[in-house]
């Protein structure tokens, strides 16, 4: 039997490739940057040419390997292979790319959306083990989800169930986003529009020590942002505030519609800390009357930046 399964995630920021043994262990990895210019076909050749170095790295053959499973950052056909949309790959849309990368490699390929795959894995082996019904949340350059209905990952009517990013929780803030509106979490709560948030607020004429730590104002990122908000700087802190409200709203319309009360929360912005977390949680309790009754539990992500990864490799049958 062929023990061995290649998860890919191909994320807005980065690509990582993971080689997995039999009991969902990464034995080996590799990443590179993403190129967001790159054509479909091109991305594709790539891919395939670094599933084959990987498994030379291994000394393995592509005969070694059962399958391989691939997370896009996209709106996903699931039962078509298809990625309907990305905001970050244009030339991804509308693209088969299960079969794209399957007849380039000769292997059984599976495919989804990244945030349908880290929830899947958080259930299956991390912080979501034995809960029945959570829902994940990936904050991180973008805002992504995944949902667990009954103890089962749910795509919804056409596998594009879980975009919790996109929920529209505004009509007076935030940035113009990709999937076309403007007031979406997203658009407010990410890490790629929190920083764009404190340049805008810098180049108004705002002082702030986030310039110190980033150096040049098209360098702000979520990163300067937490060293100026360990200093108490005060955009910093308006910045984080603001994204945490908008957040805690997004958990609260979550639970109005499914009256689910577990989520786990994982990506690069949770690295601002304690104090945006904490704010994210008590934006939540402020909006939800019935949080007194059933508290919400925010469980942080047990596999961090390799949920998509292993959930990608858990596809594969």
């Amino acid at each position: 039997m062929k023990k061995y399964v290649v998860g890919i995630d191909v994320g807005g920021t980065k690509i990582q490739l993971g080689l997995f043994d039999e009991n969902n262990k990464i034995i080996l990895g590799k990443h590179f940057l993403t190129d967001k210019e790159i054509g479909a076909g091109e991305l594709m050749d790539l891919l395939a040419a670094q599933v084959r170095k990987l498994a030379a790295q291994a000394e393995l053959t592509l005969d070694d390997i059962r399958g391989v499973g691939a997370a896009f950052p996209s709106y996903i056909d699931y039962e078509k292979g298809v990625c309907v949309e990305t905001s970050n790959i244009m030339s991804l849309n509308d693209q088969p790319v299960r079969d794209m990368l399957s007849e380039r490699l000769n292997l059984p390929v599976y495919v989804d959306n990244d945030g349908n795959l880290a929830a899947l894995a958080e259930h299956e082996i991390g912080a979501g083990v034995g809960i029945d019904n959570l829902i994940y949340a990936e904050l991180s350059t973008g805002i992504g989800g995944g949902l667990i209905l009954n103890g089962k990952l749910y795509r919804g009517m056409h596998g594009m169930a879980g975009e919790i990013g996109h929920m529209l929780i505004s009509d007076s803030t935030g940035y113009p986003c990709g999937c076309g509106v403007i007031g979406c979490v997203q658009s407010i709560s990410s890490g790629h529009y929190m920083a764009r948030y404190a340049m805008d607020r810098i180049k108004e004429g705002e002082e702030s020590r986030i310039l110190d730590y980033a150096g040049t104002i098209s360098n702000i990122d979520t990163l300067a942002v937490g060293r100026a908000l360990n200093v108490n700087d005060p955009l910093a802190l308006e910045v984080v505030n603001r994204g945490a409200e908008y957040l805690g709203r997004m958990f609260h319309s979550l639970n109005q519609i499914f009256d689910i009360n577990v989520f786990i929360y994982g990506g690069g912005v949770t690295n601002l800390g304690h104090r945006f977390v904490d704010r994210m949680i008590a934006a939540y309790r402020h909006h939800s009357l019935m949080d007194q009754k059933y508290p919400a539990r925010f469980i942080p992500s047990a596999l961090g930046a390799d949920a998509s990864l292993i959930g990608a490799a858990l596809q594969v049958k």
